[in-house]
């Protein structure tokens, strides 16, 4: 019975639309969030802030850009700052709830240009404006008190304490593998879409991206995409390849018309 109980649980939880878009914070709640913890890793002090040079330039011009393209840049809910850390082994960057964004010098190798770059940030400043931190943290939030629940459940059966044990553990296998890894992988896949309108609006080359997570594969660790909570690199490129030429044609009337950097991008015939 409890297993037939988990098996519509599950399903139910994979297929509705409210779960995808479950959200308990309101935007100051989640600015007032992502400021506090980004202040947290800043005072940290595990990588040194970078405030001078040609990176440091470099990330804050793209960076102030791409917030102006996420038409969020005079919201009083995103206080955009982006941070540039020194930390060379990690190639890596991230966007907190409000616009507080973090690039580790490690990932400059490989985005190797100010459009990589843009790719980059457009898709790190995408997860804050599609409010993918609150969907999350709701998402935990109720997969938590399922498991609570489940095992207020499982104590008044005849199991064994290992065998109750084993079911809690199955449970919460079971949920991270059917419905926090898929969503968390769904949320990338947004906020690379997303990401390239960004880039066209804020005039870079969209054709960059494909190429950045090229590169990326080649220092991925090789999880299978289903036991990670991001797609594999190259099926990335991939569907970004094959996306592009649409979200150009839809973005068109977006595009500077000044056409800075590389907004005439071409690619297999297609031009901004």
């Amino acid at each position: 019975m409890l297993r037939g109980f988990y098996v519509l649980l599950l399903t139910l939880l994979t297929s509705c639309q409210t779960w995808r878009q479950l959200n308990f914070y309101s935007d100051a709640e989640l600015a007032s969030i992502g400021a506090e913890a980004f202040a947290q890793v800043l005072k940290d002090g595990n990588h040194k802030v970078i405030s001078s040079g040609k990176e440091y330039e470099m990330v804050q011009r793209v960076g102030q850009r791409i917030a102006v393209a996420s038409g969020k840049a005079d919201d009083p809910n995103y206080q955009w700052e982006f941070k540039l850390l020194k930390a060379d082994g990690i190639p890596n960057a991230f966007c907190l709830p409000g616009g507080k964004v973090a690039v580790y010098t490690g990932i400059l190798p490989i985005t190797l240009n100010e459009h990589g770059l843009a790719a980059v940030l457009g898709h790190e400043v995408a997860h804050a404006t599609q409010h993918h931190g609150g969907i999350r943290m709701s998402q935990a939030a109720i997969t938590s008190s399922i498991i609570v629940v489940a095992g207020a459940g499982i104590s008044i059966t005849g199991m064994t304490d290992l065998q109750k044990v084993a079911c809690i553990g199955a449970l919460g296998a079971a949920i991270n593998l059917g419905v926090t890894l898929p969503f968390s992988r769904e949320h990338e896949t947004e906020a690379d879409l997303i990401g390239i309108r960004f880039s066209i609006r804020a005039g870079y080359d969209p054709w960059e991206a494909p190429k950045l997570w090229e590169r990326m594969a080649e220092i991925s660790s090789g999880v299978p995409s289903w036991l990670s909570t991001h797609p594999n690199p190259l099926d990335r490129a991939a569907e970004l390849k094959e996306a592009i030429p649409q979200i150009i044609q839809e973005e068109r009337p977006n595009a500077p018309a000044t056409k800075v950097a590389v907004v005439a991008a071409q690619q297999d015939g297609v031009i901004l």
